[in-house]
């Protein structure tokens, strides 16, 4: 079975600058180091610390101020009500991501059982693996860029690159909503099983169970930010 590097290079910086918080060097509303000196620090680009800085900002750890830097804002992950609020301001938004993603990765699914090479599949399947482990970690992070990287490792077995661009622009417009979904302990009970019986269609080259399976994957997944935003905050985590 093929090996998946567990923690990707933005979840690693990600994961520096979390520790570096927890440290305890910095107090809340203090400016984070700048992009040049954390890209030196860290032997990194600027896009890889972007996307870091984004999803932490996510997170409601920290504040991206454009022209001035990264603030401070939560030592923790962001309390329920700010995470509440964010849904409720992006519902539509996020529904309307999710209709496209229930028109689209059915197919693709599909696809991926017709075209994908037996070593597309092995990826997601070690995807899952590492996902599972992330899962068991209560590993936020971890669970949203590898939720990510399942989702589009299906569109990537399509073999179909019109679909894969589809996939790459949607994975970036919904970045913020996983790190915040995942934030959720009560949404992080709902994702494994979905994952499981999705990769089980396409292992097993089942065609007419792949598009159902997707399907109440992400039904589902629209019913857990429905209810963030229907409950009362402090009721959902």
């Amino acid at each position: 079975m093929e090996k998946i590097e567990r923690i990707s290079l933005t979840e690693k910086v990600a994961k520096r600058i979390q520790s570096l918080i927890d440290s305890g060097n910095y107090t809340v509303g203090d400016r984070l180091p700048t992009e040049s000196e954390f890209c030196e620090q860290l032997g990194v680009g600027r896009s890889t610390l972007r996307e870091a800085f984004r999803m932490l900002q996510a997170l409601g750890m920290i504040e991206l101020r454009p022209g001035i830097g990264a603030f401070l804002k939560h030592k923790d992950i962001a309390p329920a009500e700010a995470i509440k609020k964010w849904f409720l301001a992006k519902e539509t938004e996020v529904c309307e991501l999710m209709e496209v993603r229930m028109a689209i990765e059915p197919l693709a699914a599909r696809l991926a059982i017709v075209r994908g090479r037996e070593s597309q599949v092995a990826r997601l399947h070690a995807i899952h693996e590492a996902f599972s482990t992330a899962v068991r970690e209560q590993d936020v992070i971890g669970m949203a860029t590898l939720d990510e990287s399942f989702h589009n490792a299906i569109m990537e077995a399509s073999n179909n690159d019109i679909l894969i661009r589809i996939g790459n622009i949607l994975a970036d417009a919904l970045r913020a909503y996983r790190t915040r979904s995942f934030a959720v302990s009560e949404n992080i009970t709902h994702a494994l099983l979905p994952h499981e019986r999705i990769l089980q269609a396409i292992m097993e080259r089942n065609k007419d169970g792949v598009g159902p399976a997707i399907l109440a994957h992400l039904e589902v997944t629209l019913e857990d930010m429905q209810r963030v935003t229907e409950k009362k905050a402090e009721d959902s985590f």
